[in-house]
């Protein structure tokens, strides 16, 4: 049995963590990939950083900003559910 558990404890060692895949949320493709990248990437021509420096916001400053917008970028109150927001907010803060 410890043999076992050894084992199993390697394995998830050995699996790498990997962020969340921004291009497999149809929302994220939707409303954010034009200014934010495909993949999370940024777009330099639009001064859009990577999602991973927005991941190092707390879960309250991202779903406040996808919510009622900042700066250029547009409110999604009402054009996005509560839950599609957290999972974004989910899906960013997996970045890291």
């Amino acid at each position: 049995m410890k043999k076992l558990m050894s084992a199993v404890l390697m394995l998830g060692l050995a699996v790498p963590v990997m962020a969340a895949d921004l291009s497999a949320n149809a929302d994220y493709k939707a409303k954010c990939a034009g200014c934010h990248g495909a993949n999370g990437e940024g777009k330099a021509a639009l001064k859009t950083a990577p999602m991973k420096d927005a991941a190092a916001k707390s879960a309250d400053e991202l779903t406040k900003a996808i919510t009622d917008g900042k700066g250029k970028m547009p409110a999604y109150k009402g054009k996005l559910t509560e839950a599609q927001i957290k999972t974004l907010v989910e899906d960013i803060k997996a970045q890291k």
